[in-house]
């Protein structure tokens, strides 16, 4: 057993926030202060060092066999409401960057962590926070197992609806008012700033790979596209420092749209495992990975989603449409309510890992089912990671204020 050591981890984590942000001036403050506001917020934040616990404390990262397509960064607030290719707004997983082949106990161990320290931001006590994600793992192995779906909680339900009675206008607006006669992205509000210059000479060589990757997908006039304005997006917790690009594209008509391009990294389960040889040898570039796990993950994947790469950059491409948002965790609180949403959020993973299983090629065999004492032992094992977690986040917060 490796000795643990709270304020050792806290400066590891500052030591990769202070290399991905390195590039933009202020950036490293803002990632500071999204990790310290919550325990949770730590974790969503930390995806590398979480798995870099795990390879170095192996006990904890045991359990049941089975690999497949993970989502990698897997916790309470990686789903969310989107309109698919189909054109319908559904409720899914929206982030992609983590995902790899590799066993999906990963995900399940990384949730019920997530659960438990998120619990006291419900006013749960220490037994109705295990108790809850031991219901997630419940929920996650029924849908996994082929079992049906719950009822949509109303929380869910409302996101949904509130989501699909947005207008592309009132995005246009939010994301790039008009100033002046023109429509731009507004800098200076902590959202957007200025492209580097090489970025911006290669958005024409960017927009035309995008349009190629979606092939049949492409709207009938993407071909006619013109980059009106670009920017940098500042966003994310974990991926705060990668580079987007935001793109005000129109047509020939005169119609606007919203991209963005989100460039692509090694998975953070990489600092614990590599992905089979035989699932790496289908991906040329870090994107056509994320967008393979997307298709792999999601009976309905996000609209206009595809891998983009032009030179040494790879970026994952997408159309950003009116129809997205996060839940709002701080609104649940202790309940009936809550339950049906963390119970939901399980069938949701267990659904996509079910899914997942019939993609990768290389994988380990699909999984069985688990028992009893393996899913005890997850439990155990979250509890144990949430524990530690939330030592290194009072250490950084205490070391780093």
């Amino acid at each position: 057993m490796t000795e643990f050591d709270a304020f050792a981890l806290a400066a590891r984590q500052m030591e990769i926030d202070t290399d991905a942000t390195k590039s933009i001036p202020g950036l490293l403050e803002r990632k500071k202060e999204r990790l310290s506001s919550s325990p949770h917020a730590f974790l969503r934040g930390s995806g590398p060092l979480f798995y870099e616990i795990l390879a170095a404390r192996p006990e904890l990262a045991a359990g049941p066999a089975g690999d497949g397509w993970i989502v990698g960064d897997m916790h309470l607030e990686n789903v969310g409401a989107y309109r698919d290719d189909a054109g319908e707004v559904v409720f899914g997983l929206n982030d992609f960057d983590d995902s790899t082949v590799g066993p999906l106990r990963y995900d399940v161990l990384r949730l019920s962590t997530s659960v438990l320290l998120a619990s006291p931001g419900f006013q749960l006590t220490g037994p109705q926070g295990i108790a809850l994600a031991g219901h997630a793992v419940a929920s996650y192995l029924a849908a996994r197992d082929g079992g049906a779906p719950p009822p949509t909680p109303a929380c869910i339900a409302e996101l949904i609806h509130t989501a699909s009675s947005r207008s592309r206008q009132q995005l246009l607006d939010d994301r790039a008012p008009v100033k002046h006669g023109k429509r731009r992205f507004t800098r200076g509000d902590g959202r957007y700033r200025d492209l580097p210059p090489d970025i911006e000479a290669r958005l024409p060589a960017l927009l035309a790979a995008y349009v190629v990757a979606l092939g049949s997908r492409a709207p009938s006039k993407a071909v006619a596209w013109k980059v009106e304005d670009a920017a940098f997006r500042v966003a994310g917790n974990g991926s705060l420092g990668v580079l987007r690009v935001a793109l005000l594209v129109h047509d020939d008509t005169g119609e606007e749209r919203l991209l963005e391009l989100k460039a692509c990294r090694d998975p953070a389960p990489a600092a614990l495992f590599q992905a089979p040889p035989a699932c790496v040898a289908q991906w040329t570039h870090p994107a056509q990975r994320c967008a393979a796990a997307a298709r792999a993950l999601c009976k309905e994947p996000p609209r206009h989603l595809a891998p983009v790469r032009v030179d040494e950059l790879s970026f994952v491409g997408r159309t950003l449409f009116p129809q997205e948002d996060k839940l709002d965790l701080e609104r649940m609180h202790a309940g009936a309510k809550l339950e049906e949403l963390v119970g939901f959020i399980g069938y949701v993973l267990g659904a996509a890992h079910a899914h997942g299983l019939r993609a990768p090629p290389g994988a380990a065999p699909a999984a069985r089912a688990w028992t009893g004492d393996e899913v005890g032992a997850v439990i155990d094992h979250a509890v144990a990671l949430a524990g530690m977690l939330e030592a290194i986040y009072l250490a950084y917060v205490r070391r780093y204020p």
